[in-house]
């Protein structure tokens, strides 16, 4: 049983690779980049995963989630006890969707979240950046 699960869940997700991001995309999913942005969408719903790595130059990442907060017109803005930040914010078309700002090395990554489908969290955690 075990190894049918198994099975099922790997014929049904891919993992691909955009620039320094990989990602384990499931069916019902697509995963296209968009710039500098990785955008993932559900094909059946509004639900979606934008990721975009940026140099921080000079600026500490409280500046940059401020700048960001700012830009978006953000609300409720957070950070936990890593250090990192959130916030709610409006997306282009007027959806509520939530930013998630951290840093690591040089670099800070944006992650935006706009709907739900239960398999994001299995999105998201596949995630992962190579410098």
């Amino acid at each position: 049983e075990f190894r049918r699960v198994l099975f099922r869940s790997v014929t049904l997700a891919s993992i691909q690779k955009f620039g320094n991001i990989s990602v384990n995309v499931p069916s019902g999913w697509e995963a296209q980049q968009q710039g500098s942005t990785l955008v993932i969408k559900s094909l059946n719903s509004d639900a979606s995963i934008a990721v975009s790595v940026n140099s921080m130059g000079s600026a500490s990442l409280a500046d940059i989630v401020e700048r960001l907060y700012i830009q978006m017109d953000g609300t409720d803005l957070k950070q936990d006890s890593d250090g990192d930040y959130n916030f709610n914010f409006k997306n282009l078309s007027g959806t509520e969707s939530m930013a998630f700002i951290t840093s690591a090395e040089s670099k800070y990554i944006i992650m935006s979240v706009t709907g739900y489908e239960e398999s994001m969290e299995g999105i998201i955690d596949s995630l992962d950046w190579e410098e």
